[in-house]
């Protein structure tokens, strides 16, 4: 099973990843920073499920570019889908809009737009464990181990 987690901010990321591979032991997890190396890896691997945060950049932290898209985890899924690249997804953000959309209306344009390859949206706090159990339950709903 391969998982790509998108994440630019590396505790968070840290926190998903450790709490991923303990669900999953035999899981292949890479990571990327950037709506860019999100995209060009999953041109180039199958992956089985992406956990994608919603604010991230266009480009690496290398780059001079340093826009932040706040909708960088649905651009990315665009992109997929304009390519028929189908993988399952969700979205963990600490963030209680996307841009000015809030999370509900957010949620039902993603169940609209996707029905097949969108799981859910994780609301993620550091000091809270509980995107734990919900990250969980998408996970375990939504994978073939």
């Amino acid at each position: 099973m391969k998982i790509l987690i998108v994440e630019d901010e590396d505790l968070k990321m840290k926190d998903i990843q450790r709490f991923v591979a303990e669900l999953y032991p035999m899981a292949v997890i890479d990571t990327s920073t950037s709506y860019a190396d999100a995209v060009k890896r999953c041109y180039s691997v199958l992956y089985d499920f992406l956990i994608l945060d919603m604010n991230i950049p266009q480009y690496g932290r290398g780059d001079h570019d340093k826009t932040i898209n706040s909708n960088g985890g649905e651009m990315i899924v665009r992109e997929l889908y304009s390519e028929d690249i189908f993988i399952k997804f969700a979205f963990v953000s600490q963030y209680e809009t996307v841009g000015e959309e809030s999370i509900a209306s957010f949620d039902q344009r993603m169940v609209t737009y996707s029905p097949q390859t969108y799981c859910g949206f994780v609301f993620f706090e550091a000091n809270d464990d509980a995107w734990k159990q919900k990250l969980s339950n998408i996970l375990h709903n939504n994978l073939i181990c």
